[in-house]
């Protein structure tokens, strides 16, 4: 047992004067979304994301320059007695890395646009293949030289979003290609005798996002690596959505004691991330699993795959809400609910929740994991006052796990300083307009970066493009470039609505 996923420790790295990992306490970070040539504004707004609770705070570095000002920024913090570790987020440019790695306390590379030897390339070929990976290290080498000379600590961050086409081309766009994508620039520095690393795999499908990290805790039991994990739901949006999205995705995995350090990801100013972030570390605290409950569990329920339980199979009923008034007690327990199914497999799992005596924040993250495990057939709501409120909350979660779609579905990302438009003006109203469209999928995005691949799926994207302005992309495509922020709704209405016709026609 001591060699499963849900048993996975991992060692103690130090970035800066905080450690992470080890059996040190789940460490909470976000991220600014002021543009990093700004030194006054970052500065300001590092403040107010420590002061809230967070343990390290990442900014994007996304040309030299940007690299450059993390110095100052850096030096103003630390005069002012803020001494906790600053992270650069690096894309596409190893070399703004390796001047980043001299000025903060922590990089993060995406190994998605790290190195791209062949561009545009979909097929390779196995020479390809190595010839890439020998590239990738004759670049990682000069990184890992600085970080050793500088004492940082490097972030290997995998995006769905934002998969090498290597990758997708041996492994497809899966979890699989995620983990052995982390998995490849682990081997690098771990070659190297470079261990001051974290990990993350993160997506914005709560159930990828679970799966890909399960995954990635037994992968590395397998490889004898021990590297903390980061962990969060990319892109979850803003809201209860976001948050409910969060809790599922983080608290789930934290609750089988995987996760080391986390990020609620939300397209709000970013100390709105920290107390949800504190919520949903008490809640696992509260609610850690049982080691053979869960490990009789998963012989039943794939944890690294879709799985849907018997009743579901057979009668083909998507699972339900139902309301009442009589109170009764919540069974919104991990270790009750996994040893119920285990009870009886072939039988209804009903969760009761009465939200008098158990949080939003504790439903989303227990029945959330459950749900998205592919268990429980309906949630009973007891409760005399805002049933209304509970039952879109209920409906929500089904939603958020895929197991039940009723509405318009929402991807938009947190936003960053490389996102130059009114993100989360625009997202509002593209969720008040479209959330009656079921099923029909909108995603909302900052920038290039992982825009493109995030919004793979939906039907309808919007993706900041220049200042104040958006491209509307339609089933995967660009469709309209360079669109003013104000203009973008009048835009969309009108592509909705021809497509809506077209598909009546």
């Amino acid at each position: 047992m001591e060699n499963s996923w849900f048993c996975f420790k991992s060692r103690e790295v130090l970035v800066g004067e905080t450690s992470f990992g080890g059996g040190n306490p789940v460490r909470i970070q976000s991220m600014t979304n002021t543009p990093t040539c700004d030194v006054k504004a970052t500065v300001e707004q590092c403040k107010r994301i420590f002061d809230a609770g967070a343990e390290l705070v990442r900014m994007t570095a996304r040309n030299i320059a940007e690299a450059k000002n993390l110095s100052d920024i850096r030096l103003q913090l630390s005069s002012s007695g803020y001494k906790k570790p600053l992270a650069a987020d690096i894309h596409f440019n190893p070399e703004i890395a390796v001047e980043a790695a001299r000025r903060v306390e922590k990089i993060r590379i995406n190994p998605g646009n790290f190195v791209d030897l062949f561009p545009k390339k979909l097929q390779y070929s196995e020479s390809e293949y190595q010839q890439e990976l020998n590239e990738i290290k004759e670049t990682v080498l000069p990184l890992i030289q600085v970080c050793r000379q500088y004492g940082t600590a490097v972030r290997i961050g995998i995006n769905g979003g934002s998969l090498n086409r290597r990758v997708i081309d041996r492994y497809g766009n899966t979890t699989q290609g995620m983990v052995e994508s982390a998995l490849e620039f682990i081997q690098l520095f771990h070659d190297e005798h470079f261990h001051n690393l974290v990990i993350s795999i993160k997506a914005s499908d709560v159930k990828t996002m679970i799966h890909a990290n399960r995954l990635l805790a037994q992968r590395s039991i397998e490889l004898g690596f021990d590297y903390p994990i980061h962990l969060g739901v990319t892109e979850a949006g803003e809201g209860e959505d976001g948050r409910m999205k969060s809790a599922a995705g983080i608290g789930s995995l934290l609750m089988d004691g995987i996760g080391d350090t986390i990020r609620v990801s939300l397209t709000e100013i970013p100390e709105n991330e920290i107390p949800v972030a504190k919520e949903i570390i008490e809640t696992a605290s509260q609610n850690q699993t049982d080691k053979k409950t869960t490990e009789k569990f998963f012989a039943l329920a794939n944890p690294f795959e879709h799985y849907l339980n018997n009743t579901e199979t057979n009668s083909q009923i998507k699972p339900i809400v139902n309301t009442a008034t009589v109170f009764q007690s919540s069974n919104i327990n991990i270790n009750f609910l996994r040893k119920q199914y285990l009870t009886h497999p072939n039988e209804e799992l009903l969760l009761q929740w009465n939200p008098g005596d158990c949080t939003i924040s504790t439903f989303s993250m227990v029945a959330g994991s459950i749900l998205a495990d592919g268990c429980g057939n309906a949630i009973n709501i007891n409760a005399s006052t805002g049933t209304s409120k509970h039952y879109d909350h209920a409906i929500d979660l089904l939603q958020v796990t895929n197991r039940r779609i009723s509405k318009a579905s929402f991807t938009s990302c947190p936003s960053c300083g490389r996102t130059t438009y009114d993100i989360e003006n625009v997202l509002r109203q593209v969720k008040e307009t479209f959330a009656h469209l079921k099923g029909v999928h909108f995603a909302v995005m900052g920038c290039i970066v992982n825009g493109p691949g995030e919004m793979a799926g939906a039907k309808y994207g919007i993706l900041g493009s220049k200042p104040n302005h958006v491209d509307i992309w339609v089933n995967g495509k660009p469709f309209l470039k360079n669109i003013h922020q104000n203009d973008v709704l009048k835009e969309l209405k009108k592509i909705v609505a021809e497509n809506e016709q077209s598909e009546r026609n």
